[in-house]
């Protein structure tokens, strides 16, 4: 491994908390290191094409992907003080010397040595278990909304969407507006 790389505050994830957390940092005189294991930071946003509800502070009428890029032009106006490293992860934690290991690709391992560490490696989601949930054409919303909103793919002609919440809602929304016939909302 070659030489440690020095940062005030370590933030662990590159979505909405952990470009909130950098941001404010940076702000206030840290140096940042953001490690996000995506190809790009933004994390849930970037996949969010309707408009967030709220008050105006966070970001109310707003769509998902641009609140991602206002996140992303406020650090890139602070300057060097927030250094963002995508695709990589986070592989070992050493609190007692402040040591952080990183691996950057499938290659690549380096350390970081900061003074503080917020960890902000978001939300995943958690499909209910139920006979046959992992045949073909069975999506979870937020695998239905990577699909659409990052790769511009629809999984299908016709869809039964479970889940009447509002993700349920936003996604055959969503689905309704590529075209996709939503025959039932259950």
């Amino acid at each position: 491994m070659k030489k440690i790389h020095e940062t005030d505050l370590l933030v662990i994830g590159g979505g909405a908390a952990g470009l909130c957390a950098a941001a404010e940092a940076a702000t206030a005189g840290a140096s940042v290191t953001v490690i996000e294991s995506d190809l790009h930071p933004g994390g849930q946003l970037v996949k969010q094409t309707h408009k967030f509800f709220g008050s105006r502070d966070e970001y109310a009428g707003t769509r998902g992907y641009k609140i991602a890029d206002i996140l992303l032009d406020e650090i890139s106006s602070l300057g060097d003080r927030v250094k963002i490293n995508c695709n990589s992860t986070v592989t070992g934690c050493y609190p007692e010397d402040g040591v952080y290991t990183v691996m950057e690709g499938e290659e690549n391992y380096y350390r970081v040595k900061a003074k503080k560490a917020v960890v902000a490696t978001g939300a995943q989601e958690r499909m209910i278990p139920f006979p046959n949930n992992d045949l073909p054409g069975v999506y979870g919303a937020g695998a239905v909304q990577t699909l659409m909103n990052v790769y511009g793919v629809v999984p299908g002609k016709k869809v039964v969407m479970v889940g009447a919440g509002n993700i349920g809602l936003i996604v055959s929304y969503q689905l309704t507006q590529a075209g996709v016939e939503v025959a039932a909302v259950v």
